[in-house]
C-alpha cells in the first residue's frame, strides 16, 4: 500500500509522493529603493514670493498667518488663520503644511492638507497666491 503522506518541498512546504517538486520561489522579493527627493546641491535657500516681495524660508518651521506676532509672514486679512499654514524644512527638503485653517491651502485647484514643495510651486491661501523658488535672481 502506498503512503500519502506529503514530503518537504511544495506548496505550504509539502509534495504529495510522487510529484515533481517545482524550484522554490524566494522566500521575499525586495522591492525596488525609492529615492528621495534630492535638494539642489549645498542645501540651497528657499524662497517665497508673496505680493511681489521675496522672503527667505532660513528657518524649519516658517508660519504664515494673520497674527504679526506668531508669524514669520503676515497677511492681514480676516480670512486667514493666525496660523495658516507652515513651511516645514525636514532632511533637507521644504513641505508646506496646513495647520489647521478655516479657508485652507489650494494646489492646482484642489485642497491640500500638505505637500513636498518643489522649483515654481503656486499656493493659493483665500485670495492670495503664494510662490516658491530656489532661484536666486
Amino acid at each position: 500500500m502506498r503512503s500519502h503522506a506529503p514530503t518537504p518541498g511544495g506548496p505550504g512546504g509539502y509534495v504529495a509522493q510522487g510529484a515533481y517538486a517545482q524550484p522554490a520561489a524566494p522566500a521575499y522579493a525586495q522591492p525596488a529603493p525609492v529615492a528621495a527627493p534630492v535638494p539642489v546641491a549645498g542645501n540651497p535657500t528657499l524662497y517665497l514670493i508673496y505680493n511681489g516681495q521675496r522672503y527667505p524660508v532660513n528657518k524649519d518651521q516658517f508660519i504664515i498667518g494673520r497674527g504679526s506676532k506668531t508669524s514669520d509672514l503676515a497677511i492681514k486679512d480676516g480670512n486667514i488663520s493666525r496660523k495658516h499654514a507652515a513651511v516645514i524644512r525636514r532632511n533637507g527638503t521644504f513641505y508646506i503644511k496646513d495647520l489647521g485653517s478655516t479657508n485652507g491651502i489650494d494646489y492646482k485647484g484642489m485642497r491640500i492638507d500638505n505637500k513636498r514643495i518643489d522649483e515654481g510651486d503656486v499656493f493659493h491661501m483665500c485670495d492670495y497666491e503664494i510662490r516658491f523658488t530656489y532661484r536666486t535672481e
